[in-house]
């Protein structure tokens, strides 16, 4: 029974990875071939590191992701504007992004450096030993 389990878990979650690879790709596919109908340099304007940013600011939940998006992309919008109209760096927006990263990861890093227990009452375990 347990190894049937942890067989649907891999089968699965090779599925999923693959599914994504999948999606990845046709999003890629779909800017080049609509969009811009050629490959240029600057492709890849940070999307990998705005998704990274948004799955952490979500805490990986998918409903959490909508509102973490529409914030992450109303601060990318409004940092040209912002310059425009009241002449401050469009820097600034990148501190701003980087402390909000900085302070949601911040809970995880202080529970793992002082070895304090989740917010549900269980210890996490980061290793084991010999002994189980």
């Amino acid at each position: 029974m347990l190894r049937s389990s942890v067989q649907t878990f891999t089968l699965v979650h090779g599925h999923q990875r693959l599914l994504s690879g999948g999606l990845a790709g046709l999003a890629g596919a779909s800017q080049v071939l609509g969009l811009e109908h050629n490959l240029k340099s600057s492709f890849s304007a940070g999307y990998g590191f705005d998704s990274i940013a948004i799955a952490l600011l979500a805490k990986s939940n998918p409903i959490g992701i909508i509102p973490a998006a529409i914030f992450w992309g109303a601060l990318r919008n409004g940092a040209g504007l912002m310059q425009l109209q009241s002449g401050i760096s469009i820097s600034l927006i990148n501190i701003i992004q980087a402390l909000v990263i900085v302070f949601v990861a911040a809970d995880v890093i202080v529970r793992w450096i002082y070895r304090l227990p989740r917010g549900s009452g269980e210890q996490a375990v980061f290793t084991r030993g010999w002994g189980g």
